[in-house]
């Protein structure tokens, strides 16, 4: 594994192309559920991140720094509340185990290894994010209602998620494939 330098231009072309395909988040993503909702970078930095960056505290300040500042852009332009969303504790819970999974691959990076970290990432915030919904009433699109506090309520809410994990899940293989390979050539 490449011990990255910031001094060196491959790695500085790194971590531009990452904060580039962050501001892009922020832009595009509107929070509904247009075709682009979901469809982010930001998995595949924090997996990019918890494998490269070897300064710890980096590691994991730089995505979740990123997230925070792309959710504080979305919700005060879109949702308009006062701090970020409900379940935001739980998306961020769920980009820390990502960060850790992506530790977890460091040693042992190739194809395989980074397509099933990107697709277990995603797999576990869509788990994560949408309990926690769920978990702190959560609004059931279909009915205006809340979740029921039931296992039905829940597989609703689960069910309801999964177009998102679909599109979390593409967005973070492509993003995670193209990150990892532009760092190794």
């Amino acid at each position: 594994m490449k011990e990255p330098n910031i001094s060196n231009f491959h790695w500085a072309g790194v971590v531009a192309l990452i904060v580039a395909v962050a501001a892009w988040r922020a832009f595009v993503a509107d929070g509904t559920t247009s075709l682009l909702a979901n469809f982010t970078p930001i998995g595949a930095i924090a997996l990019f991140a918890g494998s490269y960056f070897h300064n710890r505290v980096w590691r994991y300040f730089f995505p979740l720094a990123i997230l925070f500042l792309s959710d504080l852009f979305l919700t005060r332009s879109i949702v308009n509340t006062s701090f970020l969303y409900a379940g935001w504790l739980w998306v961020y819970l769920a980009f820390v185990l990502t960060i850790y999974l992506g530790e977890t691959i460091s040693q042992k990076i190739k194809f395989s290894t980074v397509a099933a970290a990107s697709i277990g990432s995603a797999l576990v915030h869509w788990l994560l994010s949408d309990f926690g919904f769920w978990l702190t009433g959560g609004i059931n699109v279909i009915s205006g209602a809340p979740f029921e506090k039931t296992l039905s309520g829940l597989l609703i809410c689960y069910s309801l998620g999964f177009p998102f994990f679909l599109k979390l899940a593409s967005s973070t293989l492509l993003y995670s494939l193209l990150m990892y390979g532009g760092y190794s050539f």
